[in-house]
């Protein structure tokens, strides 16, 4: 007569992981814990200073701001994307900054700014 040993113990086996697995999806499933909040990706203009040719962008997501020089070979638009021939007068302080492209950590090669979003975007 063959003992049945090897097959409870593999049965319990099977039934231990099955029992864990179960309970910790449930755990993971159920948590009380709230969503994270949504990421702010806006970056709107916070200042800017004709005199100087700079504009300073907040980012939004962690409320950080950098100044940024415009000089002769940035390229500025306003409003709409194809619009060409932008001035650093043109940029108001909310605005949206749509896109920006960094020469160097201090000029821009271009920017594209549009009106602020009262929400933010995921």
């Amino acid at each position: 007569m063959k003992s049945s040993r090897p097959l409870l113990a593999f049965s319990l086996l099977v039934f231990a992981f099955l029992f864990t697995f179960a309970t910790a999806t449930h755990t993971v499933a159920h948590s009380s814990a709230p969503p994270p909040p949504p990421v702010d990706k806006r970056v709107l203009v916070n200042a800017v200073d004709t005199t100087a040719s700079t504009v300073e962008l907040k980012y939004m997501r962690n409320g950080t701001t950098h100044t940024y020089t415009l000089d002769s070979l940035s390229v500025i638009k306003v409003g709409d994307a194809n619009a060409e021939g932008g001035k650093i007068g043109d940029i108001k302080v909310g605005m949206q900054v749509r896109d920006y492209i960094e020469r160097d950590d201090h000029t821009l090669d271009s920017i594209l700014v549009g009106t602020a979003d009262p929400a933010p975007t995921n």
